[in-house]
C-alpha cells in the first residue's frame, strides 16, 4: 500500500513538472483568420460563425484577422463580418485586405467607423504584435503601404521597443514581396528592429515564405481554393519556435511547419531612381489624384484628408486645411474657387487664396472621381447621384439619382450629351442640360460588377464612343443610341485610355505593357479585321501592367503611367519611345497640365513631379 502511494505521488509530481514545463514552453497561443470572403448568406458567412464558436471554446488567447473579410467590400458585407467577429469572447485585431480597400462602396469609411483606424499594435509576452493595411486604394493596382502607415510603423516600433528586449511579429494582408510595390521600404523599417516574422494572407494557401531574409507565414483562407478544405490557422509560440497549425472544424490542429524565434536577418536592396526628376512635393501622406493649378500655385489633396496650396515659385506652403478622411477626388479650379469632393458625399467650394470654405453642397454617397468642367459648371458623379453645379456659387443646377455605385473616371461631354461609367455595370448617357437619362449600356456581364466601366475615361468622336473595361474588351458604342457597334478582346486592354490632341487617335494600354493606337474617324469600317489592320501597337518596355491611369498627349508627346512608378514618354508622330522615367515604386495617378502647358504627374507614395 505504501509502495502504491509512493508511485501515485511520483506520478503526480512528474505530471505537475511536465505541465509546468508545457506552460513555460507554450507562451502564447492565438488564431490567424484570413481571406474570409464573406457575403451575406454565402457559405463562408455560416462557416465563419462556426469558426467563432469553436474559437470561443478553445484555449486561444486572441485572434488576428489579416484582411479580405468580404468579397466586394460592400457596407452590408463589412457590417456582417463585424457582427460575427463581435461574438468572439477573446480580443481580436483586424486589418483590411484588397477586397475592402479596392472596391469599397464607402471608400473605406464604413470600415473605419466600425473598427477605428485600419492598423493595430499590442504587446504580449516577449513580443510586439503590429499590423497595417496594404491597399490598393479605390483603383486597380499592386499592394501599397501608405506613406503615413510606413512612418507610423517606424515610430510605433521605436516607441514600443524602448527600454525592453521585446521582439516583433508583423501582420499584413499581402506578402512582403513584389505583391507590394513599396515592400522594400517596409522591410527597411522592419530590419531596424528585432523582427522575427511577417504573417500575411491573400494567397489562400498555408505556406512558408522568405521575405528577403525575414521569415514569412501565409495563412490559409477559411475555404481553400478548391472549396474542399474549411480551416483556420492556430499559432503556438514557444521559447525556441513558432509553430503553425492548420485547424479544421471539429478536428485537432495539424502541425505544418515552424519558424525560429530569433530575429531575422533582413537584407534589402536599394532602388536607384532618376536623379534628374526631384519631386516638387514629397508629402507626408499618400496622394490618390492629380493636382490643380492656377498661375502661381499648385493645389492637391492627400490620404489623411489634407488639402494644400503651395507656391509654384518658392515651394512654400500657402495654406492647408484638414477634412479628416482620405480624398480621392481630383480638385479643380473654377475662377477664384478650388472645388473638390469628399467621401462623406459633400462637394466643397474653397477660396483658392485662403482655403476658407465659400460653399458646401451635400450630394450624398461617396465622391472619388474626377469632374469635368464646362462654362464654370461642374459635372460629376457620386455613388448615388450625378449632378451639375454652378462652380462659382455652389448652386445645384440639376441632379439625377443615377448611378447605383461609385464612379471614378472623368465624364466626357459631346454636344448636349454627357457620358460616364460606374461600378454598377453601366455606362450612362444623360442630357447635359436637364440630367435626364438618354440611354444606359452594360457589357452583357450584368452580374459581374468587377467588370464594370467604373474607372474609365471614355473617348468620343462625333458619333462613336470608345472605351476599354476590366473584362479586357475594347467596345465601340453609337453615341446617339447606346447600341454596341463592336466588342473585341483581340488586345488585352483594361482601363487605361486616352486620345490624341488632334482627336484623330484613340489610345489604350494593354495588360502586356503595350500602347495600342486606333483611328477615331467616324467613317472607319468597324470590323475586327479592319481595326486590326489600321492599328499600331508599341511595346512600352514595362512588362505586365494594370494601372488604370488615363493616357495624355501634349505637344507631340504621349504620357503613359505604370503600376511601378514609371512614366513612358512616346513621340506621337513617330510612335516610338522617347524615354522611360522611373519616379518611384507606386502607381502613377495620372497626368495634368498647368497654366503654362507643362505636364505634371503624381504618385500614390506622395510625390508630385513636373515632367517638362
Amino acid at each position: 500500500m505504501k509502495y502504491l502511494f509512493s508511485k501515485i505521488l511520483l506520478f503526480f509530481i512528474l505530471a505537475s513538472c511536465y505541465a509546468q514545463k508545457e506552460e513555460q514552453s507554450v507562451n502564447i497561443k492565438f488564431v490567424q483568420l484570413t481571406d474570409l470572403h464573406v457575403s451575406v448568406g454565402n457559405e463562408n458567412d455560416f462557416l465563419l460563425q462556426n469558426i467563432v464558436q469553436e474559437i470561443n471554446n478553445s484555449n486561444n488567447e486572441f485572434v488576428i484577422v489579416t484582411g479580405d473579410l468580404t468579397n466586394r467590400g460592400s457596407d452590408e458585407e463589412v457590417k456582417q463580418v463585424h457582427h460575427i467577429l463581435g461574438k468572439l469572447k477573446i480580443p481580436y485585431h483586424v486589418i483590411s485586405g484588397n477586397h475592402e480597400t479596392n472596391w469599397s462602396e464607402s471608400a473605406g469609411l464604413t470600415f473605419k467607423k466600425l473598427w477605428g483606424e485600419d492598423r493595430f499594435v499590442f504587446s504580449k509576452g516577449e513580443y510586439v504584435f503590429i499590423g497595417f493595411p496594404c491597399g490598393p486604394y479605390m483603383k486597380m493596382g499592386d499592394g501599397f503601404v501608405k506613406h503615413e502607415d510606413v512612418l507610423w510603423l517606424d515610430q510605433t516600433l521605436k516607441d514600443s521597443l524602448k527600454n525592453n528586449n521585446k521582439k516583433v511579429l508583423n501582420f499584413a494582408h499581402y506578402p512582403l514581396d513584389n505583391s507590394v510595390s513599396n515592400y522594400k521600404e517596409v522591410l527597411s523599417v522592419l530590419e531596424k528592429y528585432p523582427t522575427v516574422a511577417s504573417f500575411c494572407g491573400h494567397g489562400h494557401t498555408l505556406k512558408q515564405y522568405d521575405f528577403s531574409g525575414l521569415s514569412g507565414v501565409m495563412g490559409a483562407a477559411i475555404t481553400s481554393r478548391d472549396g474542399k478544405t474549411k480551416s483556420y490557422n492556430e499559432i503556438i509560440i514557444s521559447k525556441d519556435s513558432i509553430s503553425i497549425h492548420q485547424k479544421q472544424l471539429d478536428k485537432p490542429g495539424i502541425f505544418k511547419f515552424s519558424v525560429p524565434t530569433q530575429p531575422s536577418n533582413i537584407t534589402v536592396e536599394k532602388e536607384e531612381l532618376m536623379k534628374d526628376y526631384i519631386p516638387f512635393v514629397k508629402d507626408i501622406a499618400s496622394i490618390y489624384s492629380v493636382p490643380a493649378f492656377d498661375k502661381k500655385k499648385i493645389f492637391f489633396a492627400n490620404s489623411i484628408g489634407e488639402i494644400q496650396s503651395v507656391d509654384l515659385k518658392s515651394k512654400k506652403l500657402k495654406w492647408k486645411i484638414e477634412t479628416g478622411n482620405s480624398i480621392y477626388f481630383s480638385p479643380k479650379i473654377i475662377k477664384n474657387n478650388l472645388v473638390l469632393g469628399t467621401i462623406e458625399g459633400d462637394i466643397l467650394g474653397l477660396a483658392k487664396k485662403t482655403g476658407n470654405k465659400k460653399w458646401s453642397l451635400a450630394v450624398g454617397g461617396v465622391l472619388v472621381g474626377s469632374p469635368i468642367i464646362e462654362n464654370n459648371k461642374i459635372y460629376t458623379a457620386s455613388s448615388n447621384a450625378f449632378v451639375a453645379i454652378n462652380g462659382v456659387s455652389g448652386e445645384l443646377l440639376w441632379k439625377n439619382t443615377l448611378p447605383d455605385s461609385y464612379s471614378q473616371g472623368t465624364p466626357v461631354i459631346q454636344g448636349d450629351k454627357i457620358i460616364f461609367g460606374a461600378w454598377d455595370t453601366h455606362l450612362y448617357c444623360l442630357d447635359k442640360n436637364t440630367g435626364s437619362l438618354i440611354w444606359k449600356w452594360n457589357n452583357d456581364n450584368n452580374k459581374q460588377v468587377l467588370y464594370s466601366p467604373g474607372n474609365v475615361n471614355v473617348v468620343a468622336s462625333k458619333s462613336r464612343l470608345y472605351l476599354v473595361t476590366p473584362d479586357r474588351f475594347l467596345t465601340i458604342i453609337n453615341i446617339h443610341s447606346g447600341k454596341t457597334l463592336l466588342r473585341t478582346n483581340r488586345w488585352k486592354v483594361r482601363e487605361s485610355m486616352g486620345e490624341s490632341q488632334n482627336g484623330k487617335w484613340f489610345y489604350a494600354k494593354t495588360m502586356n505593357g503595350e500602347l495600342l493606337r486606333l483611328p477615331l474617324h467616324d467613317d472607319v469600317e468597324l470590323t475586327e479585321e479592319s481595326l486590326s489592320n489600321s492599328s499600331n501597337v508599341l511595346d512600352l518596355k514595362i512588362g505586365y501592367d494594370h494601372n488604370p491611369a488615363p493616357i495624355l498627349e501634349n505637344k507631340g508627346k504621349i504620357y503613359i503611367g505604370s503600376r511601378k512608378g514609371e512614366v513612358v514618354v512616346v513621340d506621337a508622330d513617330k510612335f516610338e519611345i522617347i524615354k522611360v522615367i522611373k519616379l518611384g515604386s507606386s502607381s502613377i495617378n495620372g497626368f495634368t497640365i498647368d497654366e503654362k502647358g507643362k505636364v505634371w504627374t503624381s504618385l500614390i507614395e506622395g510625390g508630385i513631379y513636373l515632367l517638362e
